[in-house]
């Protein structure tokens, strides 16, 4: 028993650890040689974004489920029975932050954000 739980542990911060950081090498384009970074693979507001299109299948609610968040200019939902829905998008200039899409029971639904 004690195993088994120490196992799940080392998997779950295993995954953890996977799932907010990547280790990549880059060509500096100053010196030419290969440096190491870190790559995060996820954000916060990515993770919300997800969060927020599995709330809407999950309810086949085609609108949104929660206000502007923090850090978070403009949001954009929508739907579609077929494919990846397109969603409203600002009038003004802003940098995609977030794009998250989930299929739920009756089509598509995708959640984006912006700041």
């Amino acid at each position: 028993m004690v195993r088994l739980f120490k196992s799940l542990v080392l998997g779950a911060v295993a995954m953890v650890s996977l799932s907010t950081a990547v280790q990549a090498q880059q060509v500096c384009p100053h010196c030419g040689r290969v440096h190491s970074y870190t790559q995060p693979m996820t954000s916060n507001l990515q993770m919300q974004a997800q969060a927020e299109a599995r709330l809407m299948a999950s309810r086949s609610y085609k609108g949104h489920v929660q206000g502007t968040l923090p850090g978070v200019s403009f949001c954009g939902v929508g739907w579609s029975s077929s494919s990846t829905p397109s969603t409203c998008t600002p009038s003004s200039p802003m940098t995609l932050v977030a794009d998250a899409t989930v299929r739920g029971n009756d089509g598509w639904y995708r959640v984006r954000y912006w700041r």
